[in-house]
């Protein structure tokens, strides 16, 4: 299967919109962070208890979420130090037996992230700040996300490593 000019320019989109969205979550982050802070330093009056947790989650979300941008650049588990000695057809071979493998577990990672989220919301967890924040949405779901996006990534890769080989 070929990559087509659409299909390059789609990949080039979303990975323009995945370091967008990465980079925001992270920016958010530092200022919720440094806003509660510095309104506990200098104005007690104005600072929020729940300005740390909020940054946590979106940490959390943006590291994660990091998962299938580096996925898409083969940045994740590879064999380095074995792979430049094989010919390029074992090379290839090495590449897509470690993308099953990692696509193994993170279709686990999925389904076990999932159940989390439904057990969490089923428990009805919230956070003990005064935001009260859904843990099961808020912060369980950024896993079966992120596991969400690095399966289909592996998928795509897979499939055109398949016609390849």
């Amino acid at each position: 299967m070929k990559r087509t000019a659409a299909g390059e320019q789609l990949r080039a989109y979303w990975r323009r919109f995945e370091a967008a969205l990465i980079g925001t979550l992270v920016l958010l982050a530092l200022g919720i962070f440094l806003y509660g802070s510095a309104a506990r330093s200098f104005a007690p009056a104005l600072a929020i208890d729940w300005s740390e947790e909020v940054a946590i989650y979106l940490i959390v979300w943006a590291t994660l979420l990091s998962g299938g941008a580096i996925t898409a650049e083969r940045g994740h588990v590879s064999a380095n130090m074995l792979e430049h000695r094989l010919s390029p057809r074992a090379q290839r071979r090495l590449r897509i037996a470690i993308d099953v493998v990692v696509l193994v577990f993170c279709s686990l990672m999925l389904w076990l992230g999932s159940q989390a989220v439904l057990f969490a919301h089923m428990l009805d967890e919230r956070s003990a700040s005064t935001l009260q924040a859904p843990q099961a949405w808020v912060l369980y779901l950024a896993l079966p996300s992120s596991m969400l996006l690095i399966v289909v990534r592996l998928a795509l890769s897979l499939s055109s490593a398949r016609s390849n080989v």
